[in-house]
């Protein structure tokens, strides 16, 4: 299990993992590619589309409240095991 040398929380967040089936080399290889990407960049071109689509996206989010929320929650869970796997080292 990934967690066997981790505390507290990373202890919770491997062993969840490890039900899920993401095993620690996963987690390393995820680590090893997030190395590699210009996180900038994209947030930069994320900011872009938002400023270009706001509109487009206020409208879809009115019409769609619940899955918006949905991506939300997905983004936020997401972010959190990256931020954890990434400060395991």
């Amino acid at each position: 299990m990934c967690g066997a040398t981790h505390g507290g929380v990373n202890r919770g967040l491997d062993q969840f993992l490890g039900r899920l089936g993401i095993s620690e080399e996963m987690v390393n290889n995820l680590k090893s590619s997030m190395q590699n990407v210009d996180v900038e960049e994209y947030l930069n071109t994320a900011r872009d589309y938002l400023k270009n689509g706001s509109e487009k996206a206020t409208t879809f989010a009115k019409e769609n409240p619940g899955k918006v929320a949905a991506g939300v929650a997905v983004l936020a869970v997401g972010a959190g095991l990256l931020i954890s796997a990434l400060n395991r080292d």
